[in-house]
């Protein structure tokens, strides 16, 4: 058996794919279905592509998600830049995206255990592993972590970078207000920024991301979010005629440390292998994409076609190659957009040479 631990976009895709290989296949996501996630909820054109190669998009579709083909980009002083981006991406919620993806993992012969939090991994690939929840211990033959950004388990694995302390936090939440139809916008704040775009039902998803220096002296969320709007124009006409529609979600210490994709004998994917930016709009799709990566190699792996050293050396070059350009250059986009000074100066350099604009939205994604 395969266990698959999360059950979010990384753990469902490894989930559907090894499934379709015919292996046995159990997802345990300490969460329930459907629920909402602090997230960005923008679908980029290759992510749409993965969900329909698991066969999930055509359920999507019938929620009437967001068409998004434009991206905009906008710092403090005013100053704004536009782009097309690769293909027509998606706006949806993760309230119906891992819904979705959970009924398609059980239509597939997935066994997925919800309110289940994993404590503790035990084994290796030559002899079986051990799963510990609260109730009960579960073996299995292999095992994918696809458990997020931080959790108690990264603890239990002894992973590094939770030796280090984080300093972002993330908020998300549903607003009803008045946005350009088709695009995705990013407004830079110091020490932050924040996106905005439609999700199915008219409503529009906000998500920012900030150093918790910039945050912390605010007293409440909502006392930030006026300070936030207060930095920049675009984000201030924005939140002067919306009305939250959503309790405001967070998240704190997100870690955009270097991670490993292999922890002993267990596979990482998803956010627990590593994370790119959100800014650069394509975090979905590498979760997607890894999770299919992981499932393909274990299922070789139980065919005899590799050895345990090849699984593990071929999936940690996997995510290298596919990911490992994608994720520095978000990081260095991201350190830019914190930077007032430098993004003020940026974005007239886009607008001045368009090729610059195109380098950073195809650099930041598969190719195609």
């Amino acid at each position: 058996m395969l266990i698959v631990v999360g059950g979010g976009l990384a753990g469902l895709s490894a989930a559907i794919t090894a499934a379709r290989a015919g292996l046995d296949v159990t997802v345990i996501e300490a969460g329930t279905y459907p629920r909402h996630r602090v997230c960005g909820e923008f679908l980029s054109p290759e992510a749409a592509g993965y969900l329909d190669q698991l066969g999930v998009l055509p359920a999507l579709k019938a929620q009437r998600p967001i068409s998004i083909r434009r991206v905009q980009i906008t710092a403090g002083n005013g100053a704004r830049w536009e782009g097309n981006l690769p293909g027509s991406g998606l706006g949806i919620s993760r309230y119906a995206l891992d819904h979705a993806l959970a009924e398609q993992a059980r239509a597939a012969g997935v066994s997925v255990i919800t309110g289940t939090q994993v404590k503790r991994i035990d084994g290796n690939l030559r002899d079986g592993f051990r799963v510990e929840t609260p109730t009960a211990t579960l073996h299995a033959r292999a095992v994918i972590a696809a458990h997020g950004k931080r959790s108690a388990l990264d603890k239990a694995l002894n992973r590094a970078f939770m030796r280090r302390r984080q300093p972002y936090i993330g908020l998300k939440a549903h607003f009803c207000g008045d946005i350009p139809p088709g695009r995705v916008d990013v407004h830079a704040f110091p020490g932050g920024y924040c996106g905005i775009s439609g999700i199915e039902g008219g409503r529009v998803n906000v998500c920012l991301l900030a150093r918790l220096d910039v945050f912390q002296p605010c007293a409440s969320i909502p006392a930030f979010v006026a300070w936030m709007a207060a930095q920049n124009p675009h984000l201030a006409r924005f939140f002067a005629g919306a009305q939250i529609e959503s309790a405001w979600l967070s998240i704190s210490q997100v870690p955009f440390t270097p991670k490993s994709a292999v922890e002993g004998d267990i596979l990482m994917a998803g956010d627990a292998a590593g994370m790119i930016a959100p800014l650069a709009g394509d975090g979905m799709s590498i979760a997607l994409r890894g999770g299919m990566l992981a499932a393909d190699g274990i299922a070789r792996w139980c065919a005899g076609e590799i050895d345990a050293v090849a699984l593990k050396r071929g999936y940690q070059a996997a995510w290298r190659r596919e990911f490992g350009g994608r994720v520095r250059l978000g990081r260095f986009l991201q350190a830019s957009i914190f930077q007032p000074p430098v993004l003020a100066f940026g974005l007239p350099l886009m607008n001045a040479v368009p090729a610059l604009g195109r380098y950073f939205i195809t650099g930041t994604r598969a190719a195609a």
